[in-house]
């Protein structure tokens, strides 16, 4: 990356960093907050979908079953914030196996198919098991982050999301950048090809699972110490498919594309609020020319400036994983 790119986002965290100092409307700092976790969510789910090619509309699942693990392991064994939120990421990543197996026989709609369903056996279970999970009453009184002495109010909680998107996206462009990341990118672009030239595409493509899933449940974690209360309607299919549109809309395969189609998704709504059902038109149309554009409109439109600020993670053109070769 250039001496501009990384000047420039130096200046757009500096800019996130001014949002609490700038003003006190909790509302305000509370969008911020579900801003960085669905940034998260949309970079981790990046993982899978950009760098590798690889379909999944459960990505809002992974966010349930680590929401879930830190809920319990808070209410059920009393343990704190900071072992938790690995520990969701570490629940979700081993399911992130499980649903990255089937990767090895079946590709494309197919795939795709086989995580929605894998999406709703989860919710069956969340509601269903309800000796574990309460069914759809949910788990109230989780317990808010703390680490130490320090109880986190919104502020606290919008920096230690801001801190931990930062990491996020530090490690997705260490990984596009690394041999890794470029087995993933073979993949993306013709998996025959790759075989051919010795990539271990088995092993390539449930690592993708695992990691993308990982972050997904950490920031499920988040979420449950954040808002204090789970339940399966806090995590649908209509979550993922806006997780996916987000990366859609942005730019799949590109760093900072699910920064922005985040940015878009999660904000628009609200500045249109005012605007009633009319601003529902206007994100849905967005998403559609996106997928029409196969690239993302945004990173079509932005191409240049995102050049210059060094988004595409692999080093190269923003380029959607629907197109191969």
């Amino acid at each position: 990356m250039t001496w501009k790119g990384w000047a420039g986002i130096a200046a757009a965290v500096a800019a996130a960093c001014c949002l609490p100092l700038l003003t006190t409307n909790a509302y305000v700092i509370h969008i911020g907050i579900f801003l960085l976790m669905y940034v998260n969510l949309a970079s981790s789910l990046n993982i899978v979908l950009g760098l590798t090619g690889q379909p999944n509309f459960a990505h809002a699942t992974f966010l349930g079953v680590g929401a879930y693990a830190a809920a319990l392991a808070s209410l059920r064994a009393g343990w704190p914030f900071w072992i938790n939120l690995p520990l969701g990421g570490l629940v979700a990543s081993a399911l992130g196996l499980v649903i990255g197996l089937p990767t090895l026989r079946v590709r494309g709609h197919h795939l795709a198919i086989v995580t929605i369903g894998f999406a709703q056996i989860v919710r069956l279970i969340e509601i269903n098991w309800d000796r574990v999970t309460r069914g759809p009453m949910g788990l109230p009184g989780i317990p808010t982050a703390s680490l130490g002495s320090i109880s986190f109010g919104k502020t606290e909680f919008y920096y230690f999301s801001l801190a931990l998107t930062l990491v996020v996206l530090f490690t997705i462009y260490r990984l596009a950048g690394s041999r890794i990341g470029r087995a993933l990118m073979s993949i993306r672009d013709d998996e025959m090809a790759a075989e051919a030239l010795g990539v271990n595409t088995r092993y390539y493509k449930i690592y993708s699972f695992v990691v993308s899933t990982f972050w997904a449940g950490v920031s499920g974690a988040l979420y449950a110490h954040y808002v204090t209360f789970v339940s399966p309607d806090s995590f649908t299919q209509a979550d993922s498919t806006s997780i996916l549109c987000m990366v859609v809309v942005g730019g799949a395969g590109t760093l900072l594309g699910p920064v922005i189609g985040a940015a878009v998704l999660v904000v628009a709504p609200e500045v249109l609020r005012s605007t009633s059902m009319y601003r529902y038109i206007l994100v849905g149309a967005v998403m559609v020319v996106s997928i029409m554009a196969r690239e993302g409109v945004f990173s079509h439109a932005f191409g240049r400036l995102v050049s210059a600020l060094g988004r595409d993670a692999s080093g190269g053109t923003a380029r959607g994983v629907t197109r191969r070769g």
